[in-house]
């Protein structure tokens, strides 16, 4: 990202680098709280309300903004995250339940605050408050990983597919500030829909099985999205 951000001339502003920085920490709060999660509880649990919160409140924020707001926009992101629900929602056993509930809200409003942050560092200083979220939630990950004991690095055997994956957030990360510098009500929605395609990632590569409520809840995420994206 800093090597984009240089050799592409972006306007250094310390004010969007700082809005940077905090969706870096929403970030990396977020990726600790949903994998504390998922440890604790259930993956059927926390995860719909991760990509619930963390679509719905970031959407709102737009609209408050006045960036959107059109009916058909409001009920498509509804739409959205109704069909979020499906595609990640299961049953649990009644002990994992508030567990998981308080890690997801926790981790869903952590993702929000990152999404909100991106949305005001969206304009004019081009791809710096990129750099400033990437190095923020990486800190933070070194922190909590030393907090916990656990090694930074990742094995020597997956040391590829970590550098791999980091350079692919990094696109991620610039696409969706593209995106936000666009239409922010429609970059907030469209990001958040990854549960969707990592169901059909799960069965297209690796055959896992597939629920006939998380076909349906793809079918209403895309058509939510198509709704955010006329209105």
């Amino acid at each position: 990202m800093l090597a984009i951000a240089v050799v592409s001339g972006s306007r250094f502003d310390s004010t969007d680098f700082a809005w940077g920085s905090l969706s870096g920490l929403g970030i990396g709060a977020g990726i600790w709280f949903y994998y504390s999660g998922l440890v604790a509880s259930s993956a059927t649990i926390v995860a719909p309300l991760v990509a619930s919160l963390g679509a719905l409140v970031p959407f709102a924020y737009t609209l408050f903004r006045g960036d959107g707001g059109s009916v058909v926009a409001a009920l498509g992101a509804l739409l959205a995250v109704t069909g979020l629900v499906f595609v990640t929602g299961g049953s649990v056993s009644r002990e994992t339940l508030r567990t998981g509930a308080m890690w997801g809200v926790l981790a869903g409003l952590s993702y929000a605050v990152g999404g909100i942050g991106f949305v005001e560092a969206s304009n004019g200083s081009g791809w710096w408050p990129a750099v400033s979220q990437r190095m923020t939630a990486a800190i933070l990950m070194f922190v909590v990983a030393f907090g916990y004991k656990v090694s930074p690095v990742p094995p020597r055997s997956q040391l590829g597919n970590a550098v791999l994956l980091g350079v692919v957030v990094a696109v991620t990360s610039t696409l969706y500030l593209a995106s936000l510098s666009l239409n922010p009500s429609i970059g907030v929605i469209a990001v958040s829909i990854f549960p969707a395609f990592s169901v059909l990632i799960g069965r297209t590569f690796f055959a896992d099985p597939v629920r006939p409520s998380q076909v349906l809840g793809i079918a209403l995420v895309i058509a939510g999205v198509a709704a955010v994206s006329v209105g």
